[in-house]
């Protein structure tokens, strides 16, 4: 199922209130960060106790009981109890606005930028092991050879971004990424990288370039255009991008060492960019243009953006074979109902499977909204149980979505040729918590750029 581009005045309708992140550009917090507490049966007592005395008489008890849930963290989301199995109205309300308030805390440090430390050298399956349990971010290395994956590495990393400790993998064993899809696959280098700079900020990595610069029709300025590619840790799932030129200084370096500044070409404008699956393919343009009689031979860049992003993902897992009775699994405040799997022989061992499931968020508003949206991108997959750090994933053919309200959706997912036994998958459901604005702060160390262009 195909839907149009979503308006970012949609986005930002949905997400008014508060809910934009702006990360430092040295994040010096884990993606995994906050209180280290773990479930246990004493935790689970704990937040029993402090919801009871959510309903207390005495204002005292109710507020230090919110402020005690509020100080364990995200953790408490597991234990709250549904809306459904709270009888008193004002105990009830108050879990609502403490999940909210949670759910946006856990979102917004998932924006965050992972962090890797890596204390000795070790082979590179196993430094990609390493970064892979430590960031949530799956990467492949299936298309290198046994001895590409054997070859030892020798590198050392105290808590550096995701992106900072990838590229320097990169850089070492002469690979590159391959991230058109959820997850990144590294490749041998079939050629020296492209020219241009290269920015790092939060979970993002921007590679700027430029290409030559053209005589503007009628003026004697020139035009530079400029190109953006975007890349964001493979655990997030990026929706848009909303950039304005005015909010970007470029900088030329001419032939007689001088600088000056390049005006964009349009200060004015406005511009949007899908994100959605890391696609290479998408990029930002900038058009700066050059000052009276002058082209500059490299560039600087600096400037910042705004990316949303679906976050505070939460997974559901389910058996892919036909449950006898409906499945309900609940994290949070959404529960995901795993209602029926068809499947269809297609003949030389191969299946087509749909699954039915009915997705339901405690309160509905702001919440489903956010899912709704989430719709249009969502991660709904299959995945083979034989499978553990590098599960294939099967991508669904198509969805319907026959049911459509305030707080529930009921959505059909056809999967077509699958190998194997329908009892060999696993059906996967990823549901965001919030969509979180961040702002991405760029800059872009100096890089030459192309020679000028004749007039055409």
């Amino acid at each position: 199922m195909r839907f149009p581009p979503v308006s970012t005045r949609l986005i930002a309708a949905l997400i008014a209130g508060g809910l934009a992140f702006q990360p430092a550009r040295a994040q010096s917090s884990d993606a995994k960060s906050g209180p280290k507490t773990t479930s246990t049966p004493d935790l689970v007592r704990h937040v029993q106790h402090l919801v009871t005395d959510l309903g207390s008489k005495r204002r005292v008890t109710r507020e230090s009981a919110r402020r005690r849930l509020l100080a364990l963290g995200p953790i408490v989301l597991e234990h709250l109890p549904a809306p459904s199995a709270t009888k008193n109205a004002a105990t009830r309300a108050a879990i609502q606005r403490i999940r909210r308030t949670l759910e946006r805390t856990a979102a917004t440090r998932s924006a965050q930028a992972s962090r890797v430390t890596i204390t000795a050298g070790a082979s590179l399956e196993n430094i990609i092991a390493s970064i892979t349990r430590q960031t949530g971010n799956t990467l492949s290395l299936d298309r290198l050879t046994g001895q590409q994956k054997r070859q030892a590495v020798a590198i050392h990393l105290n808590r550096v971004t995701y992106w900072e400790a990838l590229d320097a993998v990169l850089s070492r064993c002469q690979l590159e990424l391959d991230s058109s899809g959820s997850s990144g696959t590294l490749i041998s280098r079939p050629e020296p990288t492209a020219s241009g700079s290269v920015a790092r900020s939060g979970p993002f990595r921007v590679h700027a370039t430029a290409r030559a610069p053209r005589p503007i029709p009628g003026s004697n300025r020139h035009l530079v255009p400029m190109r953006l590619a975007w890349q964001v840790e493979p655990r997030l799932r990026p929706l848009y991008l909303v950039c304005r030129p005015a909010n970007f200084r470029a900088t030329g370096h001419f032939q007689d060492n001088h600088t000056a500044p390049l005006k964009p070409r349009s200060p004015e404008a406005t511009l949007e960019l899908p994100l959605d699956a890391n696609n290479p393919g998408l990029q930002l343009r900038l058009d700066f243009q050059s000052p009276t009689n002058r082209v500059p031979r490299a560039i600087e860049l600096a400037g910042s953006a705004d990316v949303w992003l679906a976050a505070g993902s939460l997974k559901f897992l389910f058996d892919g074979s036909t449950p006898p009775r409906p499945i309900t699994k609940r994290r949070g405040g959404v529960a995901v109902v795993f209602t029926s799997a068809r499947i269809t022989t297609t003949g030389d061992g191969r299946h087509d499977a749909t699954i039915d499931v009915t997705v339901q968020y405690e309160s509905g508003g702001p919440s489903f909204e956010s899912h709704r949206l989430w719709m249009l991108y969502n991660r709904a997959y299959l995945v083979q149980k034989t499978d553990t750090a590098s599960a294939r994933r099967v991508a669904h053919d198509r969805f319907d979505t026959p049911r459509l309200g305030n707080g529930i959706a009921r959505l059909v997912y056809h999967f077509k040729d699958l190998t194997g036994p329908p009892t060999q998958w696993r059906f996967v459901y990823e549901a965001p918590t919030q969509i979180v604005k961040v702002r991405v702060p760029l800059e872009f160390a100096r890089w030459t750029i192309p020679p000028a262009r004749v007039q055409d």
